[in-house]
């Protein structure tokens, strides 16, 4: 029995046109990982913060503590195109100067702030019917986009000219910004597309951690580059097993509920490595969530 070797997270830049997917591909190639996953998609032409976890960590993503994602995004308002940004061909079709309707500008933004439905962009990797709806979109094919409960928890002011507003955002797990921007213009009576976006953020987690690697391609024949500490991603109670009780874990063997001091999901450590999840399961036992050990044959 052996523990995951190389299992850890990473806060990494993604480069723009880059897909999620691209990034955790070329990371796993670099240093040979058996698996590699990130927590949020972010749009190719996005750019900013992304969290890889490797290996077994790859589990226990559904255990980030804050989900919360903050974006500085630069709009173009007056504007129009099919996909919302800049990736298709925009036209305008409003001249209009922010600045002079600053405080209508400010009234709209602050009546997002809060929980709302949003509707996706018809061209978004959200998958309706087995299908990603980009690819509904790029036939022509009409489909039911489905909505989703958001939560705007901020949106400050950058810099606004004429019709270029910096904004930065935050917001709920699932929100799309390309949204958010057109929701808004549609208000002030005109429509508008993102022409930047960054990710600053993810919950606690922000691109000046000291660990955040701005340049993936400077990795390459690298020696593995600092992870992330789990505690800083997953605020869950831990408990310190030892050796002889290893084995009861690799078995998914149900835990005496006398260990835990209380009854929520408990991350299992031996030594410096996370093993397992496990959660209350009746008045005696937790059973196991989920198990991080693999056996080598």
């Amino acid at each position: 029995m052996k523990l995951e070797q190389n299992s850890n997270f990473y806060l990494i830049n993604k480069p723009r046109t880059w897909t999620s997917q691209d990034l955790c591909t070329k990371f796993k190639r670099i240093y040979k990982f058996d698996k590699v996953g990130h927590s949020g998609t972010l749009d190719p032409n996005a750019t900013g913060l992304m969290l890889l976890a490797t290996n077994k960590y790859t589990k226990l993503f559904d255990y980030i503590d804050n989900k919360d994602k903050t974006y500085v995004v630069k709009c173009l308002f007056g504007y129009k195109s099919e996909t919302l940004d800049i990736d298709s061909e925009y036209t305008k079709i409003h001249e209009i100067k922010l600045q002079k309707r600053n405080d209508e500008f400010v009234k709209v933004l602050n009546s997002k702030i809060g929980e709302s439905i949003q509707t996706p962009p018809k061209y978004s990797a959200i998958k309706v019917k087995g299908k990603r709806l980009y690819k509904y979109a790029r036939k022509g094919e009409k489909v039911e986009i489905p909505k989703r409960k958001v939560n705007i928890k901020e949106i400050k002011i950058l810099n606004i000219e004429n019709e270029v507003a910096e904004l930065k955002v935050k917001v709920s797990e699932g929100t799309y910004i390309r949204s958010l921007v057109n929701d808004i213009a549609e208000i002030l009576g005109t429509s508008a597309i993102v022409s930047e976006l960054k990710r600053v953020a993810i919950g606690n987690l922000k691109i000046e951690h000291k660990h955040y690697i701005e340049d993936i391609e400077k990795l390459a024949n690298s020696e593995l580059p600092h992870s992330v500490l789990a505690t800083e991603i997953i605020n869950l109670p831990i408990l310190e097993i030892n050796k002889s009780e290893l084995n009861n874990i690799k078995n998914g063997d149900l835990i005496n509920k006398d260990k835990f001091s209380n009854e929520k999901i408990y991350i299992i450590k031996y030594k410096k490595e996370i093993v397992a999840t496990y959660r209350p399961f009746n008045e005696q036992y937790f059973k196991p969530d989920k198990v991080l050990i693999w056996i080598l044959i």
